[in-house]
């Protein structure tokens, strides 16, 4: 018999076979009226390739609608606003967007000084002070050709909203469940409480990568399930032989080669783009997979062309992650960043066992939840009621399947160990364990796995726990599918594309006639439970900032976009009077502003804040409130800041050479007033309709 590669470059060849019985491999035939057939395909065939790929792209669009529908408020004001999810304000998707056109703008110049963004200024290299984002490359195009960034960044958005719905139907497919339950499962991933809930921190609702990487491991491992919806009444054998037959889905009854061929390749390249997509993720995936993998270990482990594909995924994903990795690192060691993870701060940021009850906004079963009274309006986590309780019932169904326990087990221990990562370091061990009593499983992690120390925000390990409950309630919802319960279908061509019902994995002849789903109420139960775990918790419409319009620029901004030939860094007054992300949008209007006229800037926002900024920003923290107005306003006028204020001499040493102040902050005659500005400062742009001035920093010598 030709192997699987030899077959590879044969014309395809298809043998009808009575099934077999008993052992795998055994030739013994069934005593059977009306035998079943098991048709083994060996070798590409190109209308089967060509109809796969159509399919492909049918359901590509069908999750770009979906999309759509989802974010209509986006869709309509694609060029002028920019969502920013259930976040309490626009600070964090206005980084984001500034992200997205540092990326464009150094492809644009091949790549040079990349790390060093015109933030912070003096401080070099403060890109990788948050979360580069290379993958939004992709809409660089849009960046250039339209000067648009705020459409670059929504399409961005909204491409990956449409991969996660795509994704995670491949990885359904792969998992053997039919066109309809993959659709379901795309959908509960496209609208995802987690997701919706973080949608204005786009990197965080980032999943095709986490998807991709887990279709790559399970190819690693050769696992092959049986198809979800096999009948009760099938034994083993009959279970074992159709999954050899790779005949419970069209997409593997293809079999191209190259999908094993390349299977290091394809896990190396999913990894990375996890990585780049969003570095929690690509963290945390690694924490979890490593330990979850055990249960797809067989007998590849023993092989060398597991091991060889394992190395080939190890250097391909170090080659794309290496060079962030390291910066990181080295920026962490230099800037100490360790120290603005405090312990107080990790253990506000983690999760409780009761914010997994609570979920975004109204569900269908919203008179369940019980979050605690003080964190119910901040701490959402629920992926809904309906699937939370399907699950465990998914997990059984799974594991009854002796092809599909592995599955199951997988994704229990998954959740499980998400779950209890997102508690951060509220979690302690038993006592009376051996070696191991008392000890804090999140601190041991944070002292033994580099750059988990860095992480400040535990309860984003939920999206997993999320994602899992969605993959055991897919199992769940198989049991109200006819098939189940009837006997098997024949099997079909995979050129031969399911009709009607049969997307929703319902076989359109299960003894009662060809058309018996027209007048059988058998397909009811199964139609209306997956829809109504699908859309149990309907996402509200979004909210929508408006950026402000870039046509035409304000005049404090041409005038530094035409005079570059003087140089120099700006800095914007005032600073934020705290340290909020609500008290930095301001700051991110600046860097909008920042992408027009070119200027590095003083100020600055990211996950992390250099020395040189802080000291700077806890000088001009310090003043004195002249006069009872505005004697409750934390943020300070600049008549409030003394002779000998730190703020205003470190800005006039720093090497900025312009100062952009609001009026509501301190008026010209203000500036020329006060000992430190009035011999420095010399306007040279007064904008009326934004009402700021512009000021040259003048240096002693001159």
């Amino acid at each position: 018999m030709r192997t699987e590669l030899d077959a590879c470059a044969q014309p395809i060849v298809v043998m009808v076979l009575p099934e077999f019985c008993g052992k795998r491999g055994s030739l013994e035939l069934p005593i059977d009226d009306n035998p079943r057939v098991t048709m083994i395909a060996c070798g590409p065939s190109n209308n089967v390739s060509s109809l796969n790929q159509a399919n492909d792209w049918r359901w590509f669009w069908l999750y770009v609608a979906i999309t759509l529908l989802i974010q209509w408020r986006l869709v309509g004001s694609v060029t002028t606003h920019i969502s920013y999810g259930r976040e309490e304000d626009a600070t964090v998707p206005m980084l984001n967007l500034w992200t997205v056109w540092w990326n464009a703008d150094r492809a644009q110049h091949g790549f040079q000084h990349y790390w060093d963004a015109p933030l912070f200024y003096p401080t070099e290299k403060t890109f990788p002070f948050s979360e580069t984002q290379p993958t939004s490359l992709i809409v660089a195009p849009l960046v250039w050709a339209t000067g648009n960034r705020v459409l670059a960044y929504n399409v961005y958005q909204l491409l990956i909203l449409t991969l996660n719905g795509l994704s995670a139907h491949q990885l359904f497919r792969r998992l053997g469940h039919r066109p309809w339950l993959a659709f379901c499962g795309g959908v509960m991933s496209q609208i995802l409480p987690f997701v919706i809930w973080q949608f204005g921190v786009v990197q965080l609702t980032t999943l095709c990568g986490i998807h991709w990487t887990l279709l790559a491991m399970l190819d690693l491992f050769g696992y092959e399930p049986a198809p979800a919806n096999a009948p009760a009444d099938a034994d083993v054998s009959q279970a074992e032989t159709h999954s050899s037959s790779s005949a419970a889905s069209p997409s593997r009854l293809s079999g191209p080669c190259w999908r094993n061929r390349l299977v290091g390749v394809r896990l190396g390249l999913a990894y990375g783009l996890t990585y780049w997509l969003c570095n929690y993720w690509g963290l945390f995936l690694t924490l979890l997979l490593v330990p979850c993998s055990i249960c797809f270990w067989n007998q590849r482990l023993l092989t060398k062309s597991f091991w060889c594909h394992v190395a080939v995924a190890a250097l391909l994903s170090g080659l794309m992650i290496g060079p962030f990795a390291w910066m990181q690192h080295t920026l962490a060691s230099e800037h100490h960043w360790k120290t603005a993870r405090t312990e107080e701060l990790v253990f506000s940021l983690s999760a409780h066992w009761r914010d997994y009850t609570n979920l975004p906004w109204a569900s269908l079963m919203s008179w369940l939840e019980f979050p605690e009274v003080d964190r119910a309006q901040v701490w959402t986590l629920g992926a809904g009621w309906f699937k939370t309780m399907m699950a465990p019932l998914g997990f059984l169904v799974a594991c009854a399947n002796p092809q599909r326990r592995r599955w199951g087990l997988f994704a229990l221990l998954f959740g499980a160990m998400a779950f209890g990562l997102s508690l951060g370091p509220t979690v302690r061990l038993s006592a009376s364990l051996p070696l191991i009593g008392e000890a804090v499983p999140y601190s041991l992690l944070q002292q033994y796995v580099p750059g988990f120390s860095l992480i400040r925000s535990p309860f984003r390990f939920a999206i997993f726990v999320q994602l899992a409950i969605v993959w055991l309630s897919l199992e769940a919802i198989e049991l109200f599918n006819p098939i189940r319960w009837g006997r098997r279908p024949p099997l079909k061509l995979a050129s031969q594309p399911a009709k009607g019902l049969e997307l929703m994995g319902v076989n359109s002849d299960c003894g009662f006639g060809s058309n018996w789903w027209r007048w059988s109420p058998c397909a009811f139960p199964f139609v209306v439970v997956s829809l109504l775990i699908t859309f149990e918790a309907i996402p509200p419409a979004s909210r929508l900032y408006a950026v402000t319009a870039a046509k035409p620029l304000p005049a404090w901004v041409m005038w530094l976009r035409d005079h570059d030939e003087l140089g120099g860094a700006l800095a914007c007054l005032p600073f934020p009077a705290g340290s909020v992300t609500r008290d930095y949008e301001e700051t991110t209007t600046w860097m909008y502003w920042g992408t027009f006229h070119g200027r590095p800037l003083v100020n600055g926002y990211s996950g992390f804040f250099p020395k040189p900024y802080l000291d700077l920003h806890n000088g001009f923290a310090s003043f004195q409130r002249k006069g009872k107005q505005g004697a409750n306003d934390p943020q300070p006028r600049f008549p409030d800041y003394s002779n000998e204020n730190s703020g205003l001499k470190r800005l006039n040493e720093s090497g900025a050479r312009f100062v952009m102040m609001k009026r509501s902050f301190g008026t010209r005659e203000e500036v020329q007033a006060h000992p430190l500005t009035q011999l420095r400062w010399k306007q040279v742009c007064s904008d009326e309709v934004q009402q700021v001035d512009l000021y040259e920093i003048i240096l002693p010598t001159e």
